[in-house]
């Protein structure tokens, strides 16, 4: 007997009981938290808003459902939707969507809204999608879990995030701007049959260049510096980084750039190279940096202190570094 038109109607009813737009997610859902577990970090700075969250915004972690997804795939996705939502005005709405990364199907990130309400100001939904990455790392879990959050705003439901494995056809929203290739090729401009990914190995250290990035104006240098470090921490941090690079225009130009960090956790600087023409260091190509160098993390699975030289049509525009504490 065929049970998944049983289980993608049960799917249907049960989320149609949070949100009149269904959502992704599999099967019989299993408590996550208590319904009055928020998670909260702008009480961190005095109630002031830290970091990309602010004042008045939490995260409620609902439900975890039996089915499990990547993480890798989930750190991947999420990036690249806060980098769609981040280069565009913040304070503007989108709709209930889908969305998905070409490499990554799934998880699809679901985003919903109550009956009451049309649309998500982007920044709840970066600031959704930043606590809920750091929510999903700091479960310690084997692996993470198909979920679901609730978006409040002073203690008023105004939406609805979930992880997930089943998208309802013709509501779905693909992140276009990574279709093109969203895995990174390696390339130090070696000539066919040269090895690109090494350039050079010395005290420790292993430099290597990327490009075919998202966006193919963008080429890094990546250069790890330490010995390896914790992958969760260094996951955090740059999701939370980006989170925090969203928050100004993307259009605006930075000389050095230091984000509020979290306790305990690896730092991030941004600095920019002086140019006397364009292309010049912007929020839009550091967004464009960070998810850049979270597929290259992921691609070779080496996670410690790191330096990116940022390449736009050929000329360095900055730098980014992510150094332990």
């Amino acid at each position: 007997m065929n049970l998944l038109p049983w289980l993608t109607l049960l799917c249907f009813t049960f989320v149609n009981h949070i949100y009149s737009s269904p959502a992704q997610l599999s099967t019989r859902p299993l408590p996550l938290l208590p319904p009055d577990a928020h998670v909260n970090f702008s009480v961190a700075n005095a109630g002031l808003g830290y970091g990309p969250i602010p004042e008045g915004f939490t995260l409620r972690p609902d439900l975890q459902f039996p089915r499990p997804i990547s993480e890798s795939a989930t750190l991947i996705n999420i990036a690249h939707f806060i980098k769609q939502l981040g280069q565009h005005d913040i304070q503007g709405e989108i709709p209930p969507q889908n969305f998905m990364t070409a490499r990554y199907p799934e998880p699809i990130i679901g985003i919903r809204v109550p009956p009451s309400r049309r649309a998500l100001k982007r920044q709840y939904v970066i600031s959704a999608l930043v606590l809920a990455m750091m929510h999903m790392l700091g479960l310690n879990q084997p692996t993470l879990h198909a979920s679901h959050y609730t978006l409040l705003w002073h203690d008023e439901e105004i939406g609805g995030l979930s992880f997930g494995v089943f998208a309802p056809s013709g509501v779905g929203a693909r992140d276009t701007t990574s279709e093109q290739d969203v895995a990174m090729k390696d390339s130090a401009g070696a000539a066919p049959g040269e090895n690109p990914d090494i350039i050079s190995q010395e005290s420790g250290q292993v430099v290597e260049t990327t490009t075919g990035l998202t966006n193919n104006r963008l080429s890094l240098t990546v250069t790890y510096l330490g010995p390896p470090l914790n992958k969760e921490d260094l996951l955090s941090t740059l999701i939370w980084t980006m989170g925090q690079a969203s928050v100004p225009a993307s259009e605006f130009r930075f000389a050095n750039w230091v984000p509020d960090w979290l306790e305990g956790h690896t730092r991030f600087i941004a600095s920019a190279t002086p140019r006397p023409r364009p292309p010049y260091m912007t929020y839009f190509w550091l967004l464009e940096a960070l998810a850049a160098t979270a597929d290259y993390l992921v691609d070779h699975n080496r996670y410690g202190d790191v330096r990116t030289l940022i390449i736009v049509d050929g000329a360095q525009i900055g730098q980014g570094l992510f150094r332990h504490r």
